[in-house]
């Protein structure tokens, strides 16, 4: 008996250690379950966000403290490749504004304050469409015409007159007669702007010359999230080419030249491409681009034209964006005539300036944006300098797109033209990408 209850008592023993191991094991395994469960839910997040923009137009304005700014200064040590000297960056760039406005000088283009629309390549020479919205245009207040030169795939839009931009194989009219264009438009008054889409192309980068495309580590050319390629901004031949087609331009007829994407692709998927070395010596993004608009502006002004550049208007105050795509607000304006920032109001995040959905709110999102551009400006603001004009882009469709958005009617186009006013500007360029407007809120 004792035997027996002894026997009992050691497999109740053995039965309680046993449960306890298995508790044991069961906690183990639930520990590494959550652990195993947390690095899915990371690896996850990681990989849906490895192509996340490292530029988004829908943030809030951040002003960045002087010790954010990374390796970009205007004191940075140079050397001028004329003089072979050491200068800072301040010192060519002051050099390079005076230049600029010596040869503004000679000019002879007279200014127009721009009252403009947008209207793609393929409207301006649709004989059936064109007519009829030529007629609204002289019927109301607007004086100027942006037409696609080079659109985003990189097509040249006419018959260029051009040898570096016909050898370039880009060219693919869809306005089949630029000189009657161009004569209509001079004929009624109308200020022409060819819009260039810099840095966006697939026919030059990708079916002509591969070389001036952008490449990644592996070889490949890189694209974007949205199935675009791109140029490198960094190379001689790129920049050579947005030269010509501005001198191509001028020789049309056009009043005006604005580069738009000209900057860097603002995918994070930018991470993956390389540069040479040979080719960067050691400029940065905002430096190259900043090169790009000065080298532009001394070469065309001689051509008796006009230069502008678009922006994110997010870019104002917020130099990590600036940094990512190369393009320094307040350092841009000094080198064109005409600095283009898109401020629509779809185009911000919810609670951005204290709204609830910006959209809602054309004339106090347009409001506040240039009200951050001039308070901008004014920090930085040097009477040595040459200074372009501010004229911002507006918003003329219905960003339906949205979880909340209104539909943009005739009163959204006048409170925005209200807030341009109010701001103290009086130049502005409305946006459709189909070129389709209310034209009676351009009667005054």
């Amino acid at each position: 008996m004792q035997q027996q209850s002894r026997s009992r008592k050691n497999l109740n023993k053995s039965s309680i250690i046993i449960r306890q191991k298995i508790k044991n094991v069961i906690k183990n395994s639930v520990f590494i379950l959550i652990i195993l469960i947390l690095l899915v839910f990371v690896f996850l997040l990681l990989y849906n966000n490895r192509d996340k923009k490292l530029v988004d137009y829908k943030v809030d304005f951040i002003e960045t403290m002087p010790e954010e700014r990374q390796n970009f200064s205007f004191e940075k040590i140079i050397i001028d490749n004329k003089v072979k000297d050491p200068i800072t960056k301040k010192q060519k760039d002051g050099a390079v504004s005076e230049r600029i406005k010596e040869l503004a000088l000679i000019r002879t283009r007279k200014p127009v304050k721009v009252k403009g629309v947008y209207l793609p390549a393929y409207v301006v020479g649709n004989n059936e469409k064109f007519p009829g919205i030529f007629e609204n245009i002289k019927k109301s207040n607007i004086n100027a015409i942006v037409v696609d030169v080079k659109d985003e795939l990189g097509r040249i839009t006419f018959k260029m007159d051009n040898d570096f931009v016909r050898d370039m194989k880009t060219i693919e009219p869809q306005i089949k007669d630029i000189e009657s264009f161009v004569k209509q438009c001079k004929e009624n008054d109308i200020y022409l702007i060819a819009r260039v889409s810099s840095f966006i192309d697939e026919y030059a980068g990708v079916r002509s010359y591969k070389n001036l495309a952008l490449k990644r580590k592996d070889g490949k050319l890189y694209k974007d999230n949205s199935g675009y390629y791109w140029l490198n901004p960094y190379n001689e031949q790129v920049q050579q080419y947005l030269i010509e087609i501005g001198k191509g331009c001028a020789k049309a007829g056009f009043d005006e030249v604005q580069y738009d994407y000209f900057r860097f692709s603002a995918d994070g998927a930018m991470r993956h491409v390389v540069f040479d070395e040979e080719e960067t010596k050691g400029r940065t993004k905002i430096e190259i681009i900043t090169e790009v608009a000065q080298i532009l502006s001394k070469e065309l002004i001689k051509e008796n034209i006009y230069v502008s550049v678009d922006v994110f208007g997010a870019i104002m105050n917020s130099y990590k964006d600036q940094f990512s795509i190369g393009q320094e607000y307040q350092t841009l304006l000094k080198f064109v005539d005409y600095l283009c920032p898109m401020v629509y109001p779809s185009h911000y995040a919810n609670q951005t300036f204290g709204l609830s959905v910006p959209d809602l709110y054309p004339y106090d999102t347009v409001l506040n944006a240039l009200s951050t551009s001039k308070t901008v400006i004014d920090k930085t603001y040097d009477s040595s300098y040459h200074y372009g004009i501010i004229r911002p882009w507006l918003q003329g469709f219905t960003a339906n797109y949205l979880a909340e958005y209104k539909t943009y009617d005739i009163e959204d186009y006048k409170a925005q033209i209200k807030a341009v006013e109010d701001s103290g500007l009086d130049e502005w360029i409305f946006w459709h990408p189909g070129g389709i407007y209310k034209w009676d809120a351009f009667i005054d």
